[in-house]
């Protein structure tokens, strides 16, 4: 017996290895991507740097070259490279497929979809070349065509391991954006004690594992629910924080006295949207009989809201759907400029739209963020009495003036006495940063002394740095990119910031979406600039709060910018006004009155 379990143990190793290799050898590429990225470092660096001294720039050795660029920080120089090559007379269909793959694998699907539409003719319906367009249209939303186009290939012959995987993301996509679907949660309707003002929050991620706008506004509405007499609690969904990497993480969290609650944390998400939520119904179900909540909220974006309505089905509590942004505009507005209008059309953001409109008529009431966002709300067809604005907003005991920390400044290479001009944010498209980079090339140009501070990471980040290199930014030190801060340490990079500059887009999401920074910028007295986005309009008054800007406008926003490095007097004005105003307007104790005076509307405080 026991030689007989070494064999079936050896034989089941050997068809592994097998399938790995077959998997391998379908996707060199990929695999060999894989491979560089588990390195240490300074191997993965010798590594890549002996890819393109090889030279070759055909077949799949172009594809490697453009890898290897990516991973010495080239991301956006190797995407030009294979741009370029793929449109040269010279590169055959084989040297096309490897460089929109590595296109693909390093991040850019407009590249690589750009590349790929250059596969016609004869070659169009090659497996290999119909595998690529399937991974390409899966990860632009359209999962029809994904799931068609992995059809066909698997017919063909290609290797079906990563086609079923595209096929069954596809098809979890597509189930999750109908707009009638709920998580199953098996049982008929249970009847719970509820306990009045203990309130459930379902939330995507948080703190301690995440930080971001997202996760402040759930900690922020904790704290001031509490500080009101609420009992709030908050639930994540199955597979966080596993998804951030981390695992074996605690069933519960304690963050500032605010009790986060984690469902299935190390729950595997490869499954697809469908399994994940069908998980967190379950796993929030018995959340729900042991809490007793009197009410359930849930944050954006419709995932929660559709764990939500399925347990109203089963407990029958009130539900509230907190909109904090239009996330198939924020997805839309991440495909790049030229691929917008297309991402109008695909289903993911037909689909979305159509499942966030079917989720707020069927909430008890829906919570926003600012008055241009209410509006379009109503205009999907809600009554307006049952939508509430309550705004992002600020600590002002936390976020208090400061003196420059000289400390910090010495270690950036801050100089004293130049002007610093700053933004703290993710780095996404919509965020606009590019056009702040372009407005300091034109005062550098002018020979006006200053800096530029970006504290934040994200998506945009390495073209950014490419584009400040590319205008000398970096080498004269006219431009700073710190990376992530953590939230302790934020402070000390607000005090080191004399105008703060909130240079967001004209896209549809930036008009609609008020971010959360400007409001601590403010508490912090800082002059604030922003771009004439309607959503940021609602909060600067234009030269009382804050100066506004044409959007997307960078010689308007040197201009604007201009006459206040010269002005610390008109600086401190503009950020003492900008102060008095968020504190009167926009503070977390007003906002946790808000929600207390809409638990009770509700009959649930």
């Amino acid at each position: 017996m026991p030689g007989w379990t070494y064999t079936r143990r050896a034989g089941t190793w050997a068809r592994g290895l097998r399938r790995k290799w077959r998997r391998a050898a379908a996707q060199p590429l990929t695999a060999m991507t894989r491979v560089l990225e588990r390195t240490p470092r300074h191997v993965r660096r010798m590594a890549a740097r002996a890819l393109i001294a090889v030279g070759r720039e055909s077949g799949a050795w172009a594809g490697l070259r453009v890898v290897a660029m990516s991973l010495l920080d080239r991301r956006i120089q190797g995407l030009e490279w294979a741009e370029r090559r793929a449109g040269n007379p010279s590169a055959d269909a084989t040297t096309r497929l490897a460089l929109a793959q590595a296109a693909l694998t390093v991040g850019s699907v407009a590249t690589s979809d750009r590349i790929a539409r250059t596969l016609d003719g004869a070659v169009a319906d090659r497996p290999d070349v119909l595998s690529l367009r399937a991974g390409v249209a899966l990860r632009s939303g359209r999962y029809r065509e994904a799931g068609e186009l992995a059809r066909r290939a698997r017919d063909l012959g290609a290797w079906p391991g990563e086609l079923a995987s595209i096929e069954r993301r596809a098809a979890s996509e597509l189930r999750v954006i109908e707009p009638g679907w709920r998580p199953t949660i098996p049982g008929g309707r249970q009847v719970v004690d509820p306990v009045p003002g203990r309130i459930l929050h379902l939330v995507t991620n948080s703190l301690p594992h995440r930080q971001a706008g997202y996760t402040v506004r759930s900690q922020s509405i904790g704290r001031a629910q509490r500080e009101v007499g609420l009992d709030p609690h908050f639930a994540t969904q199955a597979g966080f924080p596993r998804n951030e990497g981390i695992r074996g993480a605690p069933a519960q969290d304690m963050v500032e006295g605010v009790p986060y609650h984690r469902l299935a944390p190390d729950f595997e998400r490869a499954l697809g949207p469908d399994a994940t939520l069908e998980q967190t119904a379950r796993e929030a179900e018995g959340l729900v009989s042991d809490l007793r909540p009197a009410a359930l909220h849930a944050a954006s974006h419709f995932h929660n809201a559709q764990v939500a309505l399925a347990l109203r089905e089963r407990f029958g509590l009130p539900i509230v759907y907190e909109v904090r942004g239009f996330l198939e505009e924020t997805w839309a507005s991440r495909q790049g400029m030229d691929a917008a209008r297309q991402a109008e059309d695909a289903d993911r953001y037909r689909g979305a739209k159509a499942a966030e409109t079917a989720c707020m008529l069927a909430a008890d009431a829906v919570v926003t963020l600012s008055e241009t966002m209410r509006s379009d709300i109503v205009a999907r067809g809600l009554e307006a009495d049952r939508v509430v604005v309550v705004p992002n907003a600020v600590d002002v005991d936390r976020f208090t003036p400061r003196p420059r920390d000289a400390g910090l400044a010495g270690r950036l290479g801050l100089p004293d006495g130049v002007p610093v001009l700053g933004y703290v944010s993710s780095f996404t498209g919509y965020e606009g940063i590019r056009h702040l980079i372009d407005a300091a090339a034109i005062l550098r140009d002018r020979g006006r002394a200053h800096r530029v501070l970006l504290v934040g990471d994200g998506e945009e980040r390495d073209a950014l740095e490419h584009q400040a290199r590319r205008l000398g930014l970096l080498g004269d030190g006219t431009v700073l990119f710190t990376g992530r801060v953590s939230h302790e340490d934020v402070l000390g990079h607000y005090s080191l910031i004399d105008v703060f500059v909130v240079p967001r887009t004209a896209d549809r999401v930036s008009q609609l979406v008020t971010p959360l920074k400007p409001y601590e910028a403010m508490a912090l007295e800082k002059a604030l600039v922003v771009s004439g986005v309607h959503a940021l309009r609602e909060i600067v008054t234009d030269g009382e709060t804050g100066l506004v800007f044409v959007p997307e406008d960078a010689d308007s926003l040197a201009d604007t910018v201009e006459p206040l490095l010269d002005d610390p007097d008109r600086r401190r004005h503009l950020g003492r006004q900008a102060r008095e105003w968020v504190t009167a307007n926009r503070t977390w104790r007003q906002n946790g009155l808000r929600y207390l005076e809409l638990y009770r509307r509700l009959g649930v405080a």
